[in-house]
């Protein structure tokens, strides 16, 4: 089908084409008809990258009156990368619709900055719960004229513990709002919000992961030795320097550590995660969409809603839970109609593994062929100085903590620390020198610089 046949109207169409958004996929196929052609709520199970975006915003903006000047649409999303994308997406979608105003609401940015954009009335807000709930609470959010109401990634929304501040929303609503829930799975507690705020009778679509796997992505896995995966890692990136790429874990910690590894092996790379501010948050994302860093290491939920044009690669550095994980990380690649790889890190003796993917996506991996020459150096203690010591308030665990959070090392790693007034003396195995002395470049401690030196 095309996206006429579905009942758009020309300014959309226009601006899908210059988009080159050419081809509905299912997601869009079915929901957008729907959206069009009743006045019923709607659960749609789908994951991430299907679509979703375009499935509900087209035809929401072509229902919306742009002459009225009230918020008249609200999607509720996660986190804030995903309410930046979301918002950009329908300003580049009604382009060619005269006064749709669009506006995105998440923490880690000044509230009174949004509250000052929200004294002119906008058409659509994308935001996250807690912020909205605190505009809601501070009675600069007005949701009497409402009359859509979309929740995107609503099972992520409440993974992340915000049931109470979805459902002060849905309260808020009148009865009625048209109300569209957008998961990627159906756990208990979302069918317990569809049956209490969508009604008992309320419509459900749902695509099936293995139905729309891009079939621009090729799926490859490296099987790795025992005890050497960040090797196989950094032979990977070394031999594709040329390409960019997001490389997944599965936690904060091991993202961190992950880049400060890689930043000692010379390979340009930035950290995602949730404990990040706003602040650095835009300064990685900025780097790595101009083009500044080539590997972006990030964990699931700090990607959600991550949209980089011409990313050559995913790693999967830890192997994706169920296929729903799978299929959100392999599609930051191959967007657009691009073509891009989707690479799993597997143990040798851990193979069975990718069939147990392969069975349920219904994709064919082929194996990654590396000639990783594992490096035997010769360690030897090396003596470092340091110059902060006992007048910065340091002691030996503050020290070492402030180790590893700069440099990753391990706690183990650092011994024979001797502490004096203005400096500090430690051992550390010769190996992790290049990440020390990489990681620790123009590092400050107490406004002063840090400079490392040999003994």
């Amino acid at each position: 089908m095309t996206f006429s046949e579905l009942g758009l109207n020309a300014a959309l169409l226009q601006s899908l084409e210059e988009n080159k958004i050419l081809t509905p996929t299912e997601i869009q196929e079915k929901v957008i008809p729907f959206v069009l052609g009743t006045r019923k709520n709607l659960v749609g199970v789908s994951q991430t990258g299907t679509g979703k975006t375009a499935a509900f915003g087209l035809p929401i903006l072509q229902l919306i009156n742009p002459h009225l000047m009230q918020t008249q649409v609200l999607v509720i999303v996660p986190t804030r990368e995903l309410a930046q994308q979301v918002a950009k997406d329908l300003f580049l979608f009604s382009r060619y619709i005269v006064r749709i105003h669009t506006e995105a609401l998440f923490g880690g940015k000044k509230v009174e900055e949004q509250i000052k954009k929200l004294a002119t009335p906008k058409h659509i807000l994308v935001a996250t719960p807690g912020r909205l709930v605190d505009l809601m609470n501070r009675k600069i959010v007005d949701l009497s004229q409402l009359k859509f109401l979309v929740m995107d990634e609503a099972d992520e929304m409440l993974r992340m513990g915000f049931k109470a501040d979805v459902e002060r929303v849905l309260r808020a609503c009148k009865p009625s709002v048209r109300k569209f829930l957008f998961t990627s799975t159906m756990p208990p507690e979302i069918k317990d919000v569809a049956r209490q705020y969508l009604g008992e009778g309320v419509d459900e679509i749902h695509i099936k992961p293995q139905e729309f796997v891009n079939r621009n992505i090729e799926h490859q896995y490296i099987a790795y030795a025992f005890g050497y995966k960040f090797e196989f890692l950094k032979s990977y990136l070394l031999q594709h320097s040329e390409e960019r790429g997001i490389v997944f874990c599965r936690t904060q910690a091991a993202a961190k550590l992950l880049r400060q590894q890689l930043t000692g092996c010379d390979i340009n790379a930035g950290s995602l995660y949730g404990d990040l501010n706003q602040f650095e948050r835009d300064k990685v994302m900025s780097a790595f969409k101009g083009k500044r860093i080539q590997v972006l290491i990030a964990t699931d939920v700090a990607a959600r809603g991550l949209d980089v044009a011409d990313l050559n690669f995913v790693v999967h550095y830890h192997l994706a839970e169920n296929e729903a994980q799978y299929v959100n990380r392999s599609g930051r690649t191959a967007r657009a109609g691009k073509t891009g790889v989707s690479i799993s890190m597997v143990q040798d003796d851990e193979l069975f593994q990718i069939k147990e993917i392969e069975e349920v996506i219904k994709v064919q991996f082929s194996p990654v062929k590396l000639n990783v020459e594992i490096a035997k150096v010769l360690s030897v203690d090396l003596e470092l100085k340091i110059n902060i010591g006992t007048r910065h308030e340091l002691n030996i665990a503050s020290f070492k903590e402030f180790l590893l959070e700069h440099c990753g090392l391990k706690d183990e790693a650092i011994r024979d620390v001797k502490l004096y007034r203005t400096e500090c003396t430690f051992v550390i195995d010769s190996r992790y020198e290049n990440q020390l002395m990489k990681n620790i470049h123009n590092a400050k401690f107490f406004h002063q610089r840090i400079v490392v030196e040999k003994v």
